[in-house]
């Protein structure tokens, strides 16, 4: 059975999480910024009326719900190491939370309500919050700033640094208006996520009138992704290039391969293609080389050191490409989410046989298997019984914590025996 198309590939999500006004425009400029500070407090464990029928035994409850917190996100989040971000509206600002793996709330910051785009991506030295201010400018008019944090700590590592405009979403990569105001974007810049230097920056006239200058695709950790002529050509930070390949190997020109979504996977990965597509390809960073085509999804899942991904069937791969297992789907089930070795299925609302009762359903509606090796996982794990009361996760860490509910407004399973 060919899946459902998936809605998208959660990982460390290191897409930008853009709101409407992202370009941090005028308006709402009368809101302050603050820098992060230490919160120290714990999220509010989640009510369990509000998320348990009443048919359901009052010991799992509170074990499930005890497990469960809500940070009051906003927005959907992004992890890496064992901490989330995400965003709280207030009534005239934006309330950055980041929160670990046991609920903990670590740091907050205050944005205009303007600046709604923000960037969990990775260094060297770790990972990296991007958060979007704006200044003052010369005559008085605002201009669109980044400024790069410590995830875990909230400590500022650079910034704030003038940016032509949004955050796009492949990655740390800016764009002002398009030039007459037509058009998808205008030049693009991009900046290393671990100094926020400037590692590439399009023309004015970039691509018009037979320009052959490499053109900006993507920037995810030490990766640069460009356009040049027919080519999508792929380099390190310091501008050695690391592969080169035809567009048309991926069955779309280089102007199509700018607008289409690039999604990080791990630190070394990227899916290519719309959300919700079944034509996405899976290409290694390193070398350029397709690791599986024509799928709906992918994840990496850093317990195992393994690529998942989801087409007609479901395929295991290691880090280097090499197929490691493969395994059909569950019927009428999709992925949700990979991580802690798991791979978890959401089924498919009303699919189930008629004849099975309530309970029957409820305890398939979340199943697992092993990422390692694609085994049926048999034995219910601390975070398989909480979702199999509380619904199908979205996101899974390494270190077990997983959001469920609205992406859009995440509860936090945390990772707390």
């Amino acid at each position: 059975m060919r899946p459902r198309p998936i809605a998208s590939a959660v990982l460390p999500l290191a897409l930008a999480v853009v709101l409407p006004l992202s370009a941090c425009s005028a308006f709402g400029s009368e809101s302050q910024s603050s820098e992060p500070s230490s919160a120290g407090s714990r999220a509010p464990s989640f009510a369990a009326g509000e998320a348990l029928s009443s048919n359901r035994g009052e010991a799992d409850s509170d074990s499930a719900t005890s497990r469960t917190v809500d940070p009051s996100w906003d927005a959907s989040a992004q992890e890496a190491d064992g901490t989330f971000l995400s965003m709280h509206e207030n009534d005239d600002s934006l309330e950055y939370r980041a929160v670990d793996s046991t609920g903990e709330v670590l740091w907050t910051a205050q944005r205009p309500r303007a600046c709604s785009a923000y960037l969990v991506t990775t260094t060297d030295d770790g990972p990296i919050a991007v958060l979007m201010d704006q200044d003052l400018s010369t005559g008085n008019s605002l201009t669109p700033t980044a400024s790069g944090y410590d995830l875990k700590t909230g400590q500022k590592q650079w910034g704030p640094v003038e940016t032509p405009g949004a955050m796009l979403g492949n990655g740390l990569i800016f764009a002002g208006a398009p030039k007459d105001y037509i058009g998808p974007s205008g030049p693009r810049t991009a900046l290393d996520p671990a100094t926020g230097d400037v590692v590439a920056a399009e023309g004015e006239d970039a691509g018009e009138g037979g320009d052959a200058s490499p053109r900006v695709v993507a920037l995810f950790g030490e990766h640069l992704v460009r356009s040049q002529g027919s080519d999508i050509v792929g380099e390190d930070l310091d501008g050695q290039k690391l592969w080169n390949r035809a567009a048309e190997e991926f069955s779309m020109s280089t102007s199509e391969a700018r607008e289409v979504p690039w999604e990080p996977i791990g630190t070394t990965h990227a899916l290519l293609g719309d959300a919700g597509s079944d034509m996405r390809t899976l290409i290694d960073m390193r070398s350029g080389a397709t690791v599986d085509s024509e799928i709906a999804g992918a994840w990496f899942d850093s317990s195992s050191d393994t690529l998942v991904t989801v087409g007609s069937e479901l395929h295991g791969f290691d880090a280097d490409g090499t197929k490691r297992w493969s395994t059909p789907l569950p019927a009428h089930a999709e992925v949700s989410a990979v991580g802690a070795g798991l791979i978890t299925f959401d089924s498919e609302s009303g699919s189930e046989p008629e004849n099975e009762s309530d309970s029957d359903q409820e305890e398939q509606s979340v199943t697992a298997r092993s990422a390692r090796d694609g085994s049926p996982i048999k034995k219910d794990t601390p975070l398989l019984k909480a979702t199999k009361q509380l619904g199908a996760p979205h996101h899974i860490s390494k270190s077990g914590a997983a959001l469920i509910g609205d992406p859009q407004t995440p509860l936090l399973i945390t990772s707390q025996e």
